[in-house]
């Protein structure tokens, strides 16, 4: 499905954008309960499911509002999550671009994003698209998720290891 989805958009030269419209209808979806619930009602005619589509989805590309429409008339709006991400790692793959996301006890600013980014270029030979998130209990340095890893090297981690260390459950 997301690869189909995928080439359509590719053909039609609007990959990134098809991509920011799964993630803005993921997003509404995940706010509004209601929303999620509405579109997968079978009580609700597939006509008017799609109207709501129309309605809620207008600012998104019509390739994306056509394949909510089908998700809706097959009852599969819950797949779209998964869409979403298998589309974003194929059209990654395809592009050289590997997906991370840093965690920091504050904002990154524009200068450490960037450096983060080469670091991972350097490391990886991939392009990096990062996101960045803030959670002040890893009280400093970078948690860092790419690729199905993790690399923890956080003040939270490091205190972590130092406590399994003395307590004599991993060696040092």
């Amino acid at each position: 499905m997301a690869r189909a989805l995928l080439d359509v958009a590719e053909k039609n030269d609007d990959a990134s954008r098809v991509q920011a419209g799964l993630r803005e209808a993921l997003t509404a979806l995940r706010a509004l309960p209601e929303l999620r619930s509405a579109l997968s009602n079978p009580a609700l005619s597939v006509e008017r499911r799609q109207r709501i589509v129309a309605a809620v989805f207008a600012p998104v590309p019509e390739l994306v509002r056509r394949f909510l429409d089908l998700l809706v008339a097959h009852e599969g709006v819950g797949l779209l999550e998964l869409v979403e991400q298998a589309y974003s790692a194929q059209w990654n793959a395809r592009r050289g671009v590997v997906a991370a996301q840093a965690v920091t006890a504050v904002p990154l600013d524009e200068q450490l994003s960037r450096a983060l980014e080469e670091a991972i270029g350097k490391t990886t030979g991939l392009t990096a698209e990062l996101s960045a998130e803030t959670d002040p209990s890893v009280l400093g340095g970078v948690l860092l998720k790419m690729g199905g890893h993790t690399y923890d090297g956080t003040v939270r981690g490091r205190l972590r290891a130092l406590r399994a260390v003395l307590k004599g459950e991993t060696r040092s």
